[in-house]
């Protein structure tokens, strides 16, 4: 090829070079061999082009790596496998290269001798491709630029469609870019949105394409002019003239068959052999991912933000303390890259804080886009005003009255909320489907049921739009009754469906019951509509364990509800009421006297209408808060009115396992026990499916399983315990709810691990529980946590570090009042450590408070360790041998009066261990041998495994 010298000051982009049969064009990203284009990776490619601008010079590993991944960290095997592509297409042999020399440790040289040109056009032919300049570097669309780019192998025409600012002219024209050297005829830019008349988009392309001469039918002219040649079309921004840009599309695939044809557009342009690529938003961390500034930008999201933010003059740094806030914003906006860059020019007058907070008035905040964009690009509002002014008046309305629905939503809330009430034939489904199509509202298929969602930039549009039409009060009144139609079953379903069903079905209206409450207790809303749906809110609230916002919303409720007679209707829902708000109460803060005194209230109020089922719930609360409480004689009481009052299956259900619990509280454990098969043998299964199946907020089932856990150790069936606690903790964790995995964590899985001594599951459990509880503020629950972890601290010899923690626990347990059944059990642990530190006095006195604590609240489950505990702590503090004794034999006499074999074979055991220390009582190894005798199961648990051992070195 010949050359000619540059005159001085051309650009690399506007020359052509030549070496051996190959012709590079960096401008135009493209490499041709012997006048055909070759295709080559786009690194590959890069890495090129910086070679040969240095050519004969070394260009380092560093600068290579740079240019072919900006603002990227990769190994330095990626650069190597780039070179190797690259000398395979250039035809080069590593051995004796003619083009690409390695330089070992330091880079690579372009050893081949090249001719530069500067770039003519050829008569008719374009003088270059009209691509606009992208100033600024495309960040986070490298997946969906290597898609769109592969699909033109497969296809001559493909669309990239999406939401108004997602990106997709960015992406549309890197593509581009990407497969000039594949296009030798050049490429035509076409930018669609100024366009006024359709009808004239023929001539505005000759026009583009230099066509000087054409006829009355400038598609006739562009035919001619384009058969033949091998050439790629860009029409930028289709959605105002789908029909036109469709027609002229199809006629130019047709008639010149080399023509590819890239279009960005709001909806596909539906035409034969369109392959559309939806483009998706920026990647955003999950919301529950806790980030450090180099793990946010590894999401492109959060880097684009970065990058803009840094590039605007604010001197804005990026730091972990950065990282949550700008993610924040990002998922806030969607993952929509020109509203992330909006955001991001305005840092400097707010700050990212700033930004956050004023994220509600996002139309308002997010302007002052470039200069140089286009105008619906400088601002979000104009940029969805551009796609709202594109749709009919019915898309209109549909898409205004789809806003009052927050985050995910179904066909059937859609219809319910967008059907014109005087019109009974809903065109609502036909509408959706256009809308989607248009990309103003987003569908997700991947799961069981189609969901659809409005971006939140869109839905503030057009929530506004639905104000300024004066529509919003009906709207929402509308949406109410819907949520207390569809919601008024979500209860009963809590153990008949699937928890992902369920979560489908009734949990994605959380949004929805969150704008109506708002609505309903402001200014000029309506109380009655808010006590409605908040009573209706409730299953939600606690199957997504939202106490806090149960808590809060219940109390706004019943302080909403006027003073004077209550119907009875209203009765029934500030029952209900009160009964949320005792659970709320007790699990936000404790079984305190509130949590009490709402379940009273629950129980006055129900009574005075004869509601037996109301009773029959408010009575399971009552009992509930008089055990957290450690009031186990009056929540006794409580357990045998609810039996009295009768009911069904499931209620006997119930009442059975009230009494059950009560009974183990207070140590009759063969009363216990009684109760708890009784509570097995009644068939539940009709009830189930039930109005009243979950009327006490648990799924029962769980409960029942993991009841009996505790006795059946206590009773010497180790491994039936734990059976029976794997099962729960599986049940109550494929249910998702996160209260009664806490509930299954704390109170039975952590205990009965530790009595067995299988610390590393105690260890998982524990820290199942802490992360848990702490995910959901569930702050009790925490403490709850902290205390077992304490206890697995000691119980593995290291008092040290158990013993501060489980004092500070307890302290807090005694606040927070959470099941009080465990304080002297952790009491019990604590003596123990204090007496392994050689904290002596202390330990006797902790424990002694804890044995008359015990007796006096007649919470006597564990009193038999207490007087064995109280042994150990003497016998290490040196006190009288025959005290120790009478501990231990008091202990082993309690035991056996409760039947409960598994707190006496402790106490028989160290009963042998003082025989063995001290030469008495003669008959101690045959005691322990008689209670180990006893044991059917769980040989290989600490226990039963220590006892086996001591007997063989007694014998």
């Amino acid at each position: 090829m010949e050359g000619q010298a540059l005159p001085a000051g051309t650009a690399t982009a506007d020359v052509a070079v030549a070496f051996g049969p190959f012709s590079l064009y960096p401008g135009r990203h493209g490499l041709l061999k012997d006048g055909e284009p070759l295709s080559i990776g786009s690194r590959a490619l890069e890495i090129l082009i910086a070679l040969v601008e240095q050519a004969g010079e070394l260009v380092s590993k560093d600068d290579l790596t740079a240019r072919a991944w900006p603002n990227a960290t990769v190994e330095e095997s990626n650069l190597r496998a780039q070179i190797a592509l690259l000398r395979k297409v250039l035809g080069d042999d590593q051995t004796t290269p003619r083009y690409v020399v390695a330089v070992p440790s330091r880079g690579y040289r372009f050893v081949a001798p090249i001719t530069r040109m500067p770039l003519e056009p050829a008569a008719g032919e374009l003088v270059d491709n009209n691509l606009p300049k992208q100033l600024t570097q495309v960040i986070g669309r490298e997946d969906a630029i290597k898609i769109v780019e592969g699909r033109f192998q497969r296809f001559r025409i493909v669309t990239i469609v999406g939401p108004g600012g997602m990106g997709k002219t960015t992406v549309g024209i890197r593509v581009a870019a990407q497969l000039l050297s594949s296009h030798k005829d050049g490429i035509c830019f076409l930018d669609l949105a100024p366009i006024t008349n359709p009808h004239l988009l023929p001539s505005i392309l000759a026009s583009a394409l230099r066509l000087t001469e054409t006829s009355d039918d400038p598609t006739r002219s562009l035919i001619g002019f384009l058969r033949g040649k091998r050439m790629l079309i860009v029409f930028d921004s289709c959605e105002h003239i789908l029909e036109d840009a469709a027609r002229l599309a199809e006629t130019l695939l047709r008639e010149a068959p080399e023509v590819a044809i890239l279009t960005t557009s709001r909806e596909a342009l539906r035409v034969e052999g369109e392959s559309v690529y939806r483009l998706p938003p920026l990647d955003m961390p999950p919301s529950a991912v806790v980030l450090t500034a180099n793990d946010a930008l590894k999401y492109p999201a959060i880097r684009l933000f970065v990058e803009r933010a840094a590039s605007s003059g604010s001197g804005y740094s990026f730091d972990d303390d950065e990282a949550p806030v700008v993610a924040h914003i990002c998922r806030q906006l969607d993952g929509i890259a020109l509203a992330i860059e909006l955001a991001a020019a305005r840092v400097e007058a707010f700050g990212t804080r700033g930004i956050a907070e004023l994220l509600n008035d996002r139309l308002l905040l997010l302007t002052g886009g470039r200069r140089t964009a286009l105008p619906r690009h400088q601002t979000l509002a104009a940029m969805i005003e551009w796609s709202y002014g594109a749709l009919s008046a019915r898309e209109q309305t549909v898409l205004r009255r789809l806003a009052i629905l927050g985050g995910e939503f179904g066909r059937e809330a859609a219809v319910a909320v967008a059907t014109d009430q005087n019109n009974p034939q809903s065109d609502v489904p036909a509408r959706l489907a256009d809308l989607v199509a248009k990309s103003l509202v987003s569908v997700d298929t991947q799961g069981k049921g189609v969901r659809y969602r409005l971006l939140d930039t869109t839905r503030a549009f057009a929530l506004d739009k639905l104000r300024q039409e004066g529509e919003t009060d009906a709207l929402v009144r509308h949406l109410a009754q819907y949520l207390c139609t569809i919601l008024s079953h979500s209860q009963d379903e809590v153990e008949t469906l699937a928890n992902e069903e369920w979560m489908l079905k009734y949990a994605s209206n959380i949004n929805n019951v969150r704008f109506v409450l708002d609505w309903a207790y402001a200014v000029g809303g309506d109380v009655e509509i808010g006590l409605a749906v908040t009573v209706a809110a409730i299953p939600i609230w606690y199957q997504l364990s939202l106490v806090d916002e149960c808590m809060t919303s219940v109390q706004r409720a019943l302080l909403g509800i006027a003073p004077g007679e209550r119907r009875d209707d209203q009765a029934r829902q500030i029952t209900q009421l009160y009964r949320a708000l005792g659970l709320s109460q007790a699990f936000k803060i404790g079984f305190a006297p509130q949590a009490l005194a709402a379940f009273a209230k629950a129980f006055e109020i129900s009574k005075e209408f004869g509601d037996l089922d109301a009773q029959a719930e408010a009575l399971w609360g009552l009992w509930m808060a008089q055990v957290g409480m450690g009031e186990y004689r009056e929540s006794l009481g409580t357990a045998e009115r609810f039996v009295a009052l009768g009911g069904s299956g499931l209620d006997r259900f119930i009442g059975d396992r009230m009494l059950s619990m009560t009974l183990f509280c207070v140590g009759d454990f063969r009363g216990s026990r009684r109760h708890a098969d009784l509570m097995m043998t009644h068939d539940t299964s009709a009830e189930t499916a039930s109005a009243g199946s979950v009327r006490f907020r648990f799924g029962q089932s769980v409960s029942g399983k993991i009841q009996p856990a505790q006795l059946l150790w206590i009773q010497g069936l180790p491994i039936q315990a734990i059976a029976a606690v794997d099962s729960a903790v599986e049940a109550a964790r494929a249910s998702g709810h996160a209260i009664s995995l806490c509930e299954a964590l704390a109170r039975w899985s952590c205990p009965i691990l530790v009595h067995v001594g299988d610390f590393a599951a105690a260890d998982k459990a524990v820290t199942e529980l802490i992360d848990l509880a702490k995910t959901n503020a569930l702050g009790p629950w925490e403490v709850f946590g902290r205390c077992w972890k304490a206890t697995l601290l000691i119980q593995r010899g290291l008092p040290d570090r158990g013993v501060p923690l489980l004092r500070d626990g307890l302290s807090e347990l005694s606040r927070v009042k959470l099941f009080n059944l465990y304080n002297v059990r952790f009491l019990g642990f604590l003596a123990d450590g204090l007496s392994l530190l050689g904290q002596h006095a202390e330990a006797r006195t902790v424990i002694e408070a804890a044995i008359n604590a015990s007796e006096e609240r007649e919470e006597l489950w564990c009193v038999s360790e207490l007087h064995r505990l109280k042994g150990d702590v003497m016998l290490r503090g040196g006190g009288d041998i025959d005290s120790v004794q009478r501990c231990y034999l008091r202990a082993f006499e309690v035991a056996r009066r409760q039947d409960a074999i598994s707190w006496e074979l402790r106490a028989a055991t160290s009963l042998a261990r003082l025989a063995g220390d001290h030469g008495y009582p003669a008959d101690a190894r045959a005691t322990l041998a008689c209670v180990y005798a006893r044991f059917t199961e769980g040989f290989e648990t600490a226990d039963l495994a220590s006892v086996r051992e001591l007997l063989s070195r007694m014998a």
